[in-house]
């Protein structure tokens, strides 16, 4: 049987990152689930800890027979959020997994860890470009590069205004539109050189897609252990409206750890 289990841990984070990566979605057996929530910030004691509400971030992780992940599909945060009044905020995001240049007519740069995150996630965890952050509009999406990059890129910039770069080979054509540079804390787990800031990332995407970080901030004094509980029943409900266990199969008897 494989578990949801809602356990602390942070200086660990990426720890499994290799074998996480594994989208295990498509596991459509009868098995129980368990949730772990894992304290954020398991890296070194002074990772983060200038973060506002550090003591309260928990990351949404899930355990199997053989391994464990800190990954979860994109939707669930936005139901644990609807249900359960002690999670105030979720954030959710996603590492690229690529390499790409970043273009513009004199000087090239390339964004080796790109990051998507949606609002909720940059303000978790404090991360403000160097204009400020601000909420994308609908659907739209603000593109940023470290301000290293953006020093390499534009030297000698003073204006806040967007700039026109090119991504990957020139030849493709691909643009966007470059909102401007964001400091990259080297004393942080959430590592980046680039990011796209979206209102809801993973749209449309179910629980088929496992390959997303999960952050809950919970209020004080909240009760893990029974929060695990509570997201575990949850997570076992969600899947078998998903389809994604035997009818048979006797969810609620499955316990967290």
């Amino acid at each position: 049987m494989f578990k949801l289990n809602l356990k602390i841990a942070l200086r660990n984070l990426w720890r499994n990152k290799g074998i996480t990566a594994i989208n295990v979605g498509g596991l459509s057996i009868a098995l129980a689930a368990f949730i772990m929530v894992m304290m954020y910030f398991t890296y070194e004691t002074s990772f983060d800890k200038n973060i506002k509400n550090y003591d309260n971030i928990y990351i949404v992780g899930r355990t199997f027979p053989d391994f464990k992940t800190n990954y979860t599909s994109p939707n669930f945060g936005k139901v644990i959020k609807e249900n359960f009044p002690e999670v105030e905020a979720v954030g959710v995001m996603k590492h690229g997994g690529f390499e790409f240049a970043i273009t513009n007519n004199n000087n090239t740069v390339f964004a080796k860890k790109y990051l998507m995150l949606d609002y909720e996630a940059a303000k978790m965890f404090d991360i403000k470009p160097a204009t400020g952050l601000v909420k994308p509009e609908g659907k739209g999406r603000l593109f940023y590069t470290s301000t290293a990059n953006m020093e390499l890129l534009f030297p000698g910039k003073k204006d806040n205004k967007d700039e026109l770069v090119s991504l990957g080979s020139k030849s493709a054509g691909q643009t966007a539109k470059l909102s401007g540079g964001i400091f990259a804390n080297p004393h942080s787990n959430i590592s980046f050189d680039a990011i796209s800031l979206v209102n809801e990332i993973g749209e449309g995407e179910g629980y088929g897609y496992n390959n997303y970080a999960t952050y809950i901030q919970v209020k004080p004094e909240t009760d893990i252990a029974e929060l695990e509980q509570k997201i575990n029943k949850l997570y076992q409900q969600e899947m078998v409206k998903a389809g994604m266990f035997d009818n048979k199969e006797d969810v609620n008897s499955t316990t967290a750890f």
